[in-house]
């Protein structure tokens, strides 16, 4: 019998690699953020069965992940959503995995996983050899790619639009529904001069959708995550920053460009919320609040409190805060507010400035270990806020560090004609990566900003080579922008704002 009650779970290292090599166990890497119920259930139901504790502790080296902590392992190994089960070689080579299982069924599948293992056990690392991943992980020949061509980038995105809206309920797609936010913000630019008429009216209806729907919580403000029916109701009811910092953004912007003080006043209550249970009094913003159905159905905050508030995950995330602050800034602004932008201050000098490293970039977090470094996405939405807080200041320093972050970017994750890894190609201690860690990944999304973050560069330095990188950046991702559907907005987006940028 094993002397524990309880998985011994493991972060992500090379120690708990070497362990599993040394020990020649599999691994079981569960991903799942903290703001999850289902990976929260799995948690205390599944991997809290007696039987489950049993196996994995004596065959398996258990490793959890977080992908809100370690986007780049989540990119790479989460299969069919969250939460993951996913089982390793000890070169962290994938042998199967899918999603949500019940202690009966995880059980089984652990037996069927170390039967695979021990059979091909000499094998079983096979596909990660250096004839699949390059000599020493380096990435594989760039796809071709086109130059940038708006008009007919401007012309997908309107026709494509137009056939994902939903004319009954607002919002795109027949399904569930989602904030779509780029794709709105990139309407939004576009109604000023294409098609407004028709592009406006998609725009306000579902924003009156989603400021009206499901997706708003009436009783405390703040927006849930997604909502699962067409008509904006059973929302997903977790509250997680980076969706509630988007928010604000788009309806900022769309108070501004339509002149609609309603969607101000929407944006100023998810700003309350946000100030009331996310902002750090030491600067920065939290991660996210957990999903409790139970809590979000109560209609009163008096049977909330009775009841007691779902757990805020505290975690302080480089990417999250400069994402919201960057929406504190935009909301200094527009809601004349100036103690938006001194807070936005506060909380981007205290993510870049802790985490900072000379010739190292800025890391992941402020806080929990071990710490995460290398990531483009922190220093992407770093760089946007720092710029946000130089055109609201005029301080310098807030210049200059965006100039170094981007360097640092394109001498660690720049790919020509490819794009931007979501990663450095080794670790900050020079550690080789672990499996799939070892593929280059180039993120559309992030990509599109860094192409947005230069190009405003250029315009505040008036130095030419950041609109060249800019371009370079965007067309990398020309080839596939209208595979990604909606999500190809990211790409029509940043089109506009060069355009904007350009006085067009």
């Amino acid at each position: 019998m094993t002397t524990t009650d309880s998985i011994g779970w493991r972060e992500w290292s090379n120690a708990a690699f070497a362990r599993a090599a040394a020990e020649q166990k599999p691994v079981l890497l569960a991903i799942g953020p903290s703001w999850c119920s289902a990976t929260e259930n799995m948690q205390r139901v599944s991997y809290g069965d007696p039987d489950v504790v049993h196996v994995v502790s004596e065959q398996f080296v258990p490793i959890r992940v977080d992908p809100d902590r370690r986007p780049d392992i989540s990119e790479r190994y989460t299969l069919e959503g969250w939460p993951t089960t996913a089982f390793l070689t000890p070169a962290g080579a994938l042998l199967g995995g899918g999603g949500h299982l019940d202690p009966a069924r995880l059980v089984v599948v652990l037996g069927q996983v170390l039967d695979a293992f021990a059979a091909r056990r000499e094998d079983a690392d096979a596909g990660i050899g250096p004839a699949a991943l390059g000599a020493a992980g380096e990435s594989p020949p760039a796809p071709a790619t086109s130059p940038l061509d708006p008009e007919e980038a401007g012309r997908w995105f309107d026709d494509h639009l137009s056939t994902r809206f939903d004319q009954t309920w607002a919002g795109f797609g027949p399904g569930a529904k989602r904030p779509h936010t780029s794709a709105l913000k990139a309407a939004l630019l576009r109604g000023r001069h294409a098609a407004p008429g028709r592009l406006a009216d998609m725009v306000t209806r579902t924003l009156d959708a989603i400021a009206d729907g499901g997706l708003v919580d009436a009783v405390e403000g703040g927006f849930f995550r997604y909502c699962e029916e067409p008509d904006w109701s059973r929302p997903h009811v977790e509250k997680v920053l980076t969706v509630n910092a988007r928010l604000v953004d788009l309806f900022l912007t769309a108070s501004r460009i339509l002149d609609r003080s309603r969607y101000a006043e929407r944006a100023a209550d998810t700003i309350r919320f946000v100030h009331d249970r996310f902002a750090d009094a030491d600067g920065g913003f939290f991660a996210s609040q957990r999903a409790d159905p139970d809590y979000s159905a109560l209609t009163t905050a008096e049977e909330r409190g009775r009841h007691g508030e779902p757990p805020v995950d505290r975690s302080v995330y480089v990417d999250a805060t400069a994402t919201m602050a960057s929406a504190y800034v935009l909301g200094g602004a527009v809601l004349d507010d100036s103690s938006l932008i001194e807070f936005a201050a506060t909380a981007v000098d205290r993510v870049v400035m802790e985490t900072y490293e000379r010739g190292g970039g800025v890391g992941h977090t402020v806080t929990g270990h071990p710490p995460v470094r290398g990531l483009l996405g922190d220093h992407v939405a770093a760089s946007a806020a720092l710029l946000d807080l130089y055109e609201a200041s005029g301080q310098a320093v807030y210049l200059d560090m965006p100039q170094e972050l981007m360097a640092y970017c394109q001498q660690e994750m720049w790919d020509e004609g490819a794009g931007f890894r979501d990663r450095i190609r080794g670790a900050p201690d020079r550690a080789p990566p672990i499996g799939l860690l070892r593929e280059p990944y180039r993120p559309f999304e992030l990509n599109c900003h860094a192409a947005v973050v230069l190009a405003r560069l250029a315009a505040l330095t008036d130095e030419a080579h950041y609109r060249e990188y800019a371009v370079r950046v965007l067309a990398s991702q020309t080839p596939a922008y209208q595979a990604r559907g909606l999500d190809g907005a990211d790409y029509v987006l940043a089109l506009e704002e060069l355009r904007a940028l350009d006085g067009a």
